[in-house]
């Protein structure tokens, strides 16, 4: 039985024991989590909660305005901080509502896999809850009000999961983090926010895990790279700039990235194929030029040439901070695993000499809303 499948198996039993538990409280005995903060204060942990105040009335069958109250306390583990809540709560402390975990940047770099065992064997884990960085301190983004929303750790959840799709963030849960950290090539990957504005958040970049510790965080280019190499990415906006033409921004949908990995001459060769449909929703100087197919063919080659631009960034900042979070290992290992075998042991080696391959194929739409193509 291998490492992942008990950890999987752990999980989910915990999860089943404690959602049985539960079932015979009552509402307005629980504190029902919707957000966890997790941060590394010197030798402590703190943990800072943000839950439903469900005594809250507005008199409006509608809820409006922020329906929730944070509280933090610091411990020895995560265990122990949340042991420290309790103790300050008249409720008990029920996680099995929890949307997102925000991790802290300082404990990210430090001692990660340290506290990543709480994800593992604590009662009060679940599989499915989504994870992200935050750029300072994990608190910030719990505490952010998100103008004022009724549960700001749900609007937040949203933002990752409509960010992915636009290829400015990713979204993972504690099972896939598990997975990856179970997996003897693979490297974690976890969105990265940073809140910019005194009441929001927004997405900062991916942040690329070696081993068990947090190397670096993707810049916009590499994201949108690494959203496309992961195929995740539904809809994103790209510009091109054209000697004729000026600046043209295009809107690619419908993509689809396949991969393959193989061992050529002791070199890891990933080859990498984007097919997408394309809309081009500006051009800079399209009023005053006439467009022709030949144009129309050049922006083609200059979309496809950027995609596989920024496909490439995404695999150099990988290598150059030593992390497979692209997953290469294994690729590999399901299209070639004679030389899986065979590398797998030496992987940071044949890692960091790999190779990548792109071939974009772009399929010109339409030039506006109403200007349709043959």
């Amino acid at each position: 039985m291998s490492k992942g499948f008990k950890i999987f198996a752990l999980i989910l039993a915990f999860c089943i024991l404690f959602s049985g538990c539960t079932t015979s409280r009552h509402l307005k005995d629980l504190v029902i989590v919707e957000g966890m903060g997790i941060d590394q204060r010197d030798d402590k942990v703190s943990v800072t909660l943000q839950t439903l105040n469900v005594g809250i009335n507005n008199g409006s069958q509608t809820p409006q305005g922020n329906m929730t109250v944070n509280t933090e306390k610091e411990g020895s583990s995560i265990t122990d901080s949340i042991n420290n809540l309790s103790k300050s709560l008249s409720k008990r402390i029920f996680f099995g509502h929890n949307k997102l975990i925000v991790i802290g940047k300082e404990l990210a770099e430090k001692d990660f896999t340290g506290n990543i065992d709480f994800f593992m064997r604590s009662a009060d884990a679940r599989s499915d809850v989504a994870v992200c960085i935050s750029y300072s301190e994990a608190k910030d983004i719990i505490e952010s009000k998100e103008n004022d929303a009724s549960v700001p750790c749900e609007n937040i959840l949203y933002l990752i999961q409509n960010n992915e799709k636009s290829g400015l963030c990713t979204y993972i849960t504690t099972e896939q983090i598990l997975n990856l950290y179970a997996d003897k090539t693979s490297d974690i990957f976890i969105p990265v926010l940073e809140k910019k504005k005194k009441e929001n958040v927004s997405t900062k970049g991916i942040g690329l895990f070696s081993k068990d510790k947090l190397v670096y965080v993707t810049d916009d280019e590499e994201t949108t790279g690494f959203v496309i190499l992961a195929d995740k990415a539904k809809d994103i906006a790209i510009e091109t700039k054209d000697d004729k033409l000026g600046k043209i921004g295009v809107k690619i949908f419908e993509i689809k990235c396949k991969k393959s990995a193989a061992s050529q001459n002791g070199t890891v060769l990933l080859k990498v194929t984007v097919s997408a449909d394309m809309i081009v929703d500006e051009i800079e100087k399209g009023i005053g030029e006439k467009m022709t197919q030949e144009d129309l063919g050049r922006i083609c080659t200059d979309v496809e040439n950027r995609i596989s631009e920024l496909c490439s960034k995404a695999f150099s900042a990988c290598q150059k901070h030593n992390s497979d979070s692209v997953r290469l290992g294994e690729q590999l290992a399901k299209d070639d695993p004679d030389a899986y075998g065979a590398m797998s042991d030496s992987w940071d080696k044949y890692f960091q000499d790999s190779k990548i391959e792109v071939k974009a194929n772009i399929h010109l739409k339409k030039i506006s809303d109403n200007t349709q193509l043959e």
